[in-house]
């Protein structure tokens, strides 16, 4: 398979009405945001877009990093940059359950901070999903993608009336290292929400970066990374990502029993594991924890004890994180 080719030319950053980083809280989309930061453009024109995957803020967590909302603030704050959330309604939790009924509504944050809620689709029809999403490139099964971030922030970039005309650029950290179906990604492509008053770019501003590259300007900042990649997850997407190997099940069933166990009986009420041949507690029995040396404050902190400020996030004492350059489960 060859990469598909661009399908939309970048417009000036000083040309675009507003730039959306599509911000995850994981070291891509923070190296997206410094970036852009590093290529002069205006703290004002830059909004941190969070698709919080358990739901609502404050909801209790399922998949996702308890601390994961709290550290996309404290960046957001660091940084001096405006930080919205949006969510599918019910959360992960909610989709997953679903059965014989439509799939929920969204909600996300205005220009001005204030609650907007969206119905569902007219068009959807009621089926079951009762199936955890399944290891694979297809988004058709992978539906946490889909359903959780990538369907969420394409509606609220169509319901918020700041973008009813305009050219906007949408800015998402995916990099050609992670995996061979990134590696064949368009840099920029005209997003779908494009419309004749709307112009909507989608800019993957960081595909051709190595993992070197990413660690030196967050580096360079002296930002500190998420609390997942100090207790040695290389990945920081959920915490119960459906694509973790053994050693990271283990690590989740250490520092999370009560999420795992609620995943681990999910897959035997449904008859149906995330991944094909094993089960999570078969994964975690055979893998090795690495966070049992990991310092307790660390461990709380991870698990949202405490309030992380910007004070928190930044450092004059900046050192590599022990999940950098470290492999483990990731996108297909």
């Amino acid at each position: 398979m060859t990469r598909r080719p661009d399908t939309s030319e970048l417009l000036p950053l000083a040309d675009y009405d507003l730039i959306v980083v599509s911000f995850s809280g994981g070291k891509d989309s923070l190296a997206c945001v410094l970036d852009l930061l590093e290529r002069g453009v205006p703290r004002d024109r830059i909004e941190l877009w969070h698709q919080h995957v358990d739901g609502a803020p404050g909801s209790e967590p399922f998949m996702d990093w308890p601390v994961t909302e709290q550290y996309v603030r404290a960046v957001g704050e660091a940084l001096g940059i405006v930080v919205r959330f949006q969510w599918k309604d019910g959360g992960f939790q909610g989709e997953l359950m679903r059965e014989d009924s439509r799939t929920r509504g969204v909600s996300f944050e205005d220009g001005a901070g204030e609650l907007v809620q969206l119905q569902p689709s007219a068009q959807g029809k009621a089926t079951t999903r009762r199936m955890f999403p399944q290891v694979s490139a297809d988004l058709s099964v992978r539906w946490c993608s889909a359903y959780l971030k990538i369907d969420v922030c394409a509606r609220a970039l169509a319901a918020d009336p700041r973008f009813k005309s305009g050219r906007f650029l949408l800015v998402t950290g995916e990099r050609r290292e992670e995996s061979s179906a990134r590696s064949k990604y368009a840099e920029v492509e005209r997003h779908r929400r494009t419309n004749k008053s709307r112009r909507v770019d989608q800019w993957r501003s960081v595909l051709d970066w190595t993992e070197a590259q990413v660690w030196s300007v967050i580096e360079r900042w002296q930002i500190v990374p998420h609390p997942a990649y100090r207790l040695g997850w290389g990945r920081v997407s959920c915490m119960a990502c459906i694509f973790g190997d053994k050693d990271q099940w283990a690590s989740v069933q250490e520092l999370a029993p009560v999420q795992f166990n609620r995943i681990a009986d999910l897959e035997q009420e449904f008859d149906h594991t995330i991944q094909r041949d094993r089960s999570v507690r078969e994964l975690a029995a055979a893998g090795t924890s690495f966070v049992n040396g990991a310092a307790p404050a660390l461990r709380a902190q991870a698990m949202g004890a405490g309030t992380l400020t910007a004070a928190d996030v930044t450092t004059s004492s900046w050192t590599r994180p022990a999940g950098a350059f470290k492999t483990c489960g990731g996108p297909t």
